[in-house]
């Protein structure tokens, strides 16, 4: 039961976080679609590998074993750290963002580039975030399926990166 606890509370902060800056911009009438730096159709099956991979967590633990393999508790308290740690990084970059925003894509109006406390660390602490999550799904979900999702996902997002980089570079230069 306090396994089940753990999960439930880590994804309802994952999604307040998710979700709440959202609703903050849409009431303030603020953009939260930039421009998509990769083609479109590439970024939405990057988008629901990542999200789908992240609900199969839920699912093996309340529904089905999803496992091909014998579920060892290692592999649950491994997740659960990564999970931990990557709903952190999430939660703190849109805090750090200064405006509690969350935007998909390429801001088009003038920004300012974050580099300083999380932001110091990691040029994309959300990203990275999720990357751990869904890692963590990889380990305790232990289905060639979920593990397909996650190399979609992370290799899609590889690629937002490269182009979130190109942007920032001729937006910011050297900064």
């Amino acid at each position: 039961m306090e396994r089940k606890i753990i999960v439930v509370v880590l994804f309802a902060i994952f999604l307040i976080a998710a979700i709440v800056p959202r609703i903050i911009q849409k009431r303030k009438k603020i953009e939260t679609v930039g421009c998509i730096g990769i083609n479109r159709k590439l970024f939405i099956i990057g988008k629901l590998s990542l999200f789908t991979s992240l609900i199969l967590i839920p699912v093996q633990l309340f529904i089905v074993n999803l496992s091909l393999f014998e579920q060892k508790s290692v592999f649950f308290r491994i997740c659960v750290v990564l999970l931990d740690i990557g709903v952190m990084l999430f939660t703190l970059a849109i805090i750090r963002l200064g405006t509690f925003s969350l935007r998909v894509g390429l801001a088009q109006e003038n920004t300012s580039l974050r580099n300083t406390g999380i932001y110091r660390l990691s040029r994309n602490p959300m990203l990275l975030g999720l990357y751990l999550m869904a890692l963590g799904s990889a380990i305790y979900v232990q289905n060639p399926i979920n593990w397909i999702l996650v190399i979609i996902a992370l290799t899609i997002h590889h690629k937002i990166i490269l182009a979130e980089e190109i942007f920032l570079h001729s937006r910011f230069g050297e900064q």
